[in-house]
């Protein structure tokens, strides 16, 4: 009986022994994600080429010489419909994942890209595959700063094998803030030793979501002919919206001038500027 046993557990040891020669292939998938930096104003997608590392360990010689893979993603943390968004704060810029440079073929939901890893013994071998991420262009109302997400890519290989991990996505908005619509022309209509003469204009500011500013004039006074006025802005300060904002330059002219016209009627022009600081 003490003979019957070790030779059933002699058996035993052998198979596991053999099993444990054939280690299967094993496989994992990184990728560094992108990153870019985007701007409102510019006229064009923002496109950030970037790749995936599929690594593939081959055990031993009686394993395949090669292994096929396929990778897919995940809309990220912050979807909205099919889109991927990124998030800083409550503010979201849109992105996605693409498979050319054209920013034509969406890498998402279904959509793989695939290969094969080609073993010339054993040991590791990495391939990599190219993939872009693009940023829409002339999205408004933005907050400047670091918006984030992350993005989880699937892998698929050999017989049903995966993989899992994260891709991060960094999209940095720098703040931005123009006069976007140029201001006219205060002109006066003034009457020598006359009453008091008003006029304006206004001016559009845009600016970054939650950005401050400041806005000045370089002289808020003048004279002209020999008539002297004043100017003042509507706002000295704001807060960006993304969006345009509308401003006025007010003059004002004291009644009672004279001023130095030896004519019927005569004029003259003055250039101000007007400074925004943020």
């Amino acid at each position: 009986m003490k003979t019957t046993l070790l030779r059933a557990l002699l058996a035993i040891a052998a198979l596991l022994s053999s099993a444990l020669a054939h280690a299967a292939i094993t496989c994992s998938v990184t990728s560094p994600g992108f990153a870019a930096a985007y701007s409102s104003t510019t006229p064009t997608t923002n496109v950030t080429q970037t790749y995936f590392t599929v690594t593939c360990t081959r055990g031993a010689a009686g394993d395949p010489g090669s292994v096929n893979y396929s990778v897919k993603v995940d809309n990220g943390l912050n979807p909205q419909g099919q889109h991927n968004r990124a998030a800083f704060g409550a503010s979201r810029i849109q992105y996605d994942f693409y498979k050319d440079a054209g920013c034509t073929t969406t890498w998402k939901g279904n959509s793989t890209i695939s290969g094969t890893v080609t073993f010339a013994g054993t040991g590791t071998v990495s391939v990599q595959s190219a993939y872009w991420g693009c940023v829409p262009a002339s999205q408004a109302g933005l907050a400047a700063g670091v918006y984030t997400d992350s993005v989880t890519m699937t892998m698929t290989y050999g017989s049903a094998q995966s993989d899992v991990s994260a891709a991060g996505v960094t999209i940095t908005t720098p703040p931005t803030c123009s006069i976007s619509t140029a201001p006219g022309t205060v002109a006066f209509n003034y009457v020598s030793f006359g009453a008091t003469a008003n006029a304006s204009t206004t001016f559009g500011v845009t600016c970054s979501l939650a950005l401050p500013y400041t806005m000045a004039l370089d002289a808020t006074s003048g004279t002209i002919i020999g008539i002297t006025y004043t100017l003042a802005l509507s706002a000295a300060s704001s807060t960006g919206t993304g969006s345009e904002q509308t401003f006025s330059i007010d003059g004002n002219i004291a009644a009672g001038q004279s001023g130095t016209c030896g004519g019927a009627s005569c004029s003259g022009t003055q250039v101000r500027s007007i400074t925004i600081s943020y």
